[in-house]
């Protein structure tokens, strides 16, 4: 899965879509890294660039997937992270962002995974409009699937304004996951992505 930003910058038509999703303009989505979308993708990093220095920097892993974010989402994200981090120190542990965007290739691949890991096949999770990131539990180099700091860090996500926490629900409990909450089904963010 994609966990840098030049990895999602690659399919340059749903780039381009992520683009226009955040705010920006990148003109025609065309498929072609031209002019407009050279320039919306400067606006972008600028934009990411002044999130970073304004809310702080993490662990490489966590910036890398940070950076596929949308800046709106990348902000939420980051103020939810460095509470999340100062809990998960207390115990001796750490938390870390995992995943951030997917691209809709990237989803469906995940969706063919055995054992099945989501339900979501491409254009059907949040991951894929970069307004979502999982995250993982560690102790050094050791990675936690399971572990009661996920409930923990979990419960923050009251004190950041606009994120849902994937724990609160009911028909699928996903503990790690984190979204914005800018539209209440998968399906209402698609059509806005996909105008």
């Amino acid at each position: 899965m994609a966990d840098t930003l030049a990895q999602v910058q690659k399919d340059v038509q749903f780039w381009q879509r992520l683009l226009t999703f955040a705010g920006y303009k990148p003109g025609k989505i065309d498929g072609v890294n031209g002019r407009k979308t050279k320039a919306a993708t400067h606006e972008w990093l600028n934009d990411a660039a002044h999130l970073k220095t304004e809310y702080g920097s993490f662990d490489d892993r966590s910036e890398r997937n940070i950076a596929t974010l949308t800046p709106e989402a990348q902000r939420a994200a980051r103020i939810w992270l460095k509470a999340a981090k100062a809990v998960a120190e207390a115990e001796g542990y750490d938390v870390r962002i995992i995943c951030g965007t997917r691209t809709y290739k990237e989803q469906d691949a995940l969706y063919r995974k055995r054992p099945r890991v989501t339900k979501a096949r491409g254009g059907q999770s949040m991951h894929n409009f970069g307004i979502a990131w999982d995250i993982g539990i560690f102790k050094g180099k050791e990675y936690f699937g399971d572990h009661p700091l996920y409930a923990k860090v979990g419960k923050l996500y009251t004190q950041t304004l606009g994120i849902t926490w994937g724990g609160t629900w009911t028909s699928f409990v996903d503990q790690p996951h984190y979204q914005l909450s800018l539209y209440a089904t998968s399906t209402a963010a698609r059509n806005e992505f996909e105008k």
